[in-house]
């Protein structure tokens, strides 16, 4: 069961409506989900599970849930997400890019 949770891991998903940056003070609860090789097919969901801060401009944290195909069941991806110009980027890849700078 192991190996359909790392392959859609490593697929690059995208918000199904049109949001660049989820915020602190702009953010949906839950957010229907694509894959940027498919973005008009919703495959799952992101709830956001918290902030990376209690400023208007900090980001919302996501739990992305999806799934392979009609037939396949409803997968958790590992670890938390926020998005990122367009795109969901894992929270702690965008932490270590963010304390860099």
């Amino acid at each position: 069961m192991k190996q359909p949770v790392q392959a859609q891991a490593h697929r690059t998903y995208v918000p199904a409506v049109s949001i660049l940056r989820a915020t602190y003070r702009k953010s949906w609860n839950k957010i229907p989900v694509a894959t940027m090789d498919a973005p008009d097919q919703i495959c799952g969901t992101a709830q956001r599970v918290g902030y990376t801060g209690k400023l208007d401009y900090d980001l919302a944290i996501y739990r992305l849930k999806v799934r392979a195909g009609q037939s396949f069941p409803v997968l958790t991806i590992p670890g938390f997400f926020v998005i990122e110009e367009g795109i969901f980027v894992d929270y702690d890849q965008w932490l270590n890019n963010h304390e860099l700078k």
